[in-house]
């Protein structure tokens, strides 16, 4: 922690309190700075490769030259001018940036409702259109959290531990390779946020709450627009048995900004199932290779720990009854 304070303090001018952020690949700190602002400095992880660390750095300059309407992390520049410096740990050298910190309660913290949702569904349409026509050498990174790729999952499915849970893993994996995949192609697509969870979320503490900003774009990529809209939306759960009361207007926000095409409609209820699969998936792979006192993934075993009921609600549906209603709330 000496060497990062020093880093900081010599190559940005900045002095304070550091305090550590779980993540799942990189080392992260908040920054409360001694002129009472505050930032987040993020290390690298060694094993990364530069070209998609200047991805998602120059994701973040785009946003911020084309006025993104949502606020979103800014990177800030060394005394000298850098976008970037290093710090050498370990015989390895791992990059270092700083981003401005982004006020707000996180989404998972917070009550959300039908209100909330739609506005989500509005801010996660700004964003993608911010970023619509940005294009980076590193946009198609290998990420196991890439919905293109999800049926990779299933030479993890024997470690979801019911056999109940396993079959519709399989079942929803087999849906999605017969219905998604062959139609990829054929979707408009851009590089997208890719990983809207509640915790990427920030909420402004008025009443109502609006929706203050989105972090954490570490999962960008190129992918279907579709995509992002399901990755969303299968956080957006409630403690309620309708499993679409809270999806169905998130969905209807983006679609005031960005509307969806009958495909897109349609494909929705495989992509929103296949997300839910990947975590349920994932989490318990997560779970066996780590240690229990592993801090990203006893954070996300508490943050996804409902993900299996509301998987078991979807597909209670049909698919033609969840179209319909997701539909009907877009008035569409």
């Amino acid at each position: 922690m000496n060497e990062v304070g020093r880093l900081v303090r010599e190559q940005y001018e900045l002095e304070g309190d550091f305090t550590a952020l779980v993540g799942e690949r990189d080392q992260n700190f908040r920054l409360d700075s001694n002129d009472g602002r505050r930032y987040v400095v993020k290390i690298a992880n060694s094993a990364e490769l530069e070209i998609i660390t200047d991805f998602q750095i120059q994701a973040l300059l785009y946003l911020e030259n084309r006025g993104c309407a949502v606020a979103v992390p800014k990177i800030i520049r060394t005394s000298g001018g850098s976008v970037t410096t290093s710090l050498l740990a370990e015989a390895a050298v791992h990059i270092v940036r700083i981003v401005s910190f982004v006020p707000g309660r996180p989404l998972g913290d917070c009550d959300n409702n039908e209100s909330l949702a739609r506005k989500l569904g509005v801010c996660l349409a700004e964003t993608d259109a911010a970023l619509r026509g940005f294009e980076h050498p590193g946009e198609s990174q290998s990420l196991i959290w890439d919905m293109q790729r999800a049926s990779d999952l299933r030479s993890l499915v024997e470690l979801v531990p019911d056999a109940e849970l396993r079959t519709a893993v399989r079942d929803c994996l087999d849906d999605f390779e017969q219905n998604a995949v062959p139609r990829f192609a054929t979707l408009r697509s851009q590089i997208i946020h890719n990983d809207l969870n509640p915790g990427n979320v920030l909420v402004t503490d008025s009443e109502p709450p609006s929706i203050a900003g989105v972090i954490d774009f570490g999962d960008m990529l190129r992918a279907p627009l579709i995509v992002d809209v399901a990755i969303a939306a299968s956080y957006m759960r409630s403690a309620d048995e309708d499993p679409l009361e809270l999806l169905a207007p998130f969905v209807a926000g983006f679609n005031e900004i960005t509307p969806l095409d009958q495909i897109e409609f349609e494909l929705l209820y495989d992509l929103v199932r296949t997300r839910l699969v990947a975590t349920i998936v994932l989490m318990n792979w997560r779970m066996s290779a780590h240690a229990a006192s592993d801090a990203y993934m006893k954070k996300g075993v508490l943050n996804e720990r409902n993900s299996e009921t509301y998987l078991e609600r979807i597909n209670a549906l049909s698919r033609q009854e969840f179209v319909a209603r997701v539909r009907a709330e877009c008035g569409r």
